[in-house]
């Protein structure tokens, strides 16, 4: 895998925990490539920059990305889903 993914205007670094701030839509999200699980796929954590908040885990799998977003209501699971629906489920389109 090479150091950097991209789609849109997200930028996901494979550099191993090396955060950066970046702008999805309206929002600051701070995103660490924590390497890979124990499945062997890589894995990482968004974070509000501004104060300790966690927004969620993203994982790539063979079909897409799996994103684990946390809510009002709870944990919401997103399955297989193209990096532009990350994007969407954070609010950022």
């Amino acid at each position: 895998m090479s150091g950097m993914q991209q789609s849109g205007d997200v930028t996901l670094s494979t550099r191993a925990m090396v955060p950066s701030v970046q702008r999805v839509g309206n929002r600051e999200i701070e995103v660490t490539f924590l390497g890979n699980n124990s499945k062997g796929q890589p894995t990482w954590v968004l974070w509000n920059p501004l104060e300790p908040y966690l927004i969620g885990m993203l994982v790539q799998g063979k079909l897409g990305f799996n994103f684990e977003q946390r809510t009002g209501q709870g944990v919401m699971l997103h399955e297989n889903i193209s990096l532009q629906r990350v994007q969407r489920a954070l609010g950022g389109y």
